[in-house]
């Protein structure tokens, strides 16, 4: 029996219920889908400013950001007053589907001053595909 299994054997004895303790932090899973970002989909009409209209589907958390910045209009978005883990990564997956999406970069002070990306969609955007 090699060193890392005779440890495990040992916290196992200690810990009997051990085996089940994956991550599971403070009801992750009502968190994350306490607003249904995981069933969120839809089929989505962008008319870039100045481009030709096409469709996209998005779905999940690119859904959801993109419901975001439809909502927040010029004024735009942050991770800030937005909250969400991976905002520049929907931002990402968006592009990647032609969707025009400014990054503004803001200042901020306070106690770990720097700064932070306010993204500004760049089209009319319709859910539904519609034209």
């Amino acid at each position: 029996m090699s060193r890392t299994n005779k440890v495990a054997r040992t916290l196992l004895t200690q810990e009997p219920g051990r085996v089940d303790c994956q991550a599971k932090a403070a009801n992750a899973q009502i968190i994350a889908q306490a607003e249904g970002h995981a069933k969120r989909a839809g089929l989505y009409r962008v008319t870039p400013e100045g481009g030709e209209p096409f469709t996209i589907e998005a779905k999940g958390r690119e859904a959801w950001a993109l419901d975001r910045l439809r909502f927040a209009g010029p004024k735009g978005c942050t991770p800030i007053t937005e909250p969400a883990p991976r905002w520049s990564a929907y931002i990402h997956k968006l592009r990647g589907q032609g969707v025009p999406i400014e990054t503004v970069t803001e200042p901020h002070g306070g106690p770990y001053s720097g700064t932070h990306g306010r993204y500004v969609l760049r089209a009319d955007v319709r859910k539904g595909g519609a034209a």
